[in-house]
């Protein structure tokens, strides 16, 4: 068996999709999902800028790591 990979644009993937499998075609869809939901991509996004726009109000990583108590 062999292996072939095209780019499908995304208003066209239901249709390729329904005539491979009308085909007889194995599919394989190996596009990755989010990992993180949008209310946390959102929250990520908010700490960036809150660290970009103030970088002195968060502690330095090395004094951070310090504090932890890791046994």
């Amino acid at each position: 068996m062999q292996q072939l990979t095209i780019n499908i644009p995304d208003n066209k993937i239901a249709f390729f999709m329904d005539l491979a499998k009308n085909l007889g075609f194995t599919i394989e869809n190996t596009k990755q999902k989010n990992i993180l939901t949008e209310k946390q991509i959102e929250l990520v996004n908010e700490a960036r800028k809150q660290i970009k726009e103030n970088p002195d109000s968060f502690t330095d990583w090395d004094d951070a790591r310090k504090t932890l108590n890791i046994e």
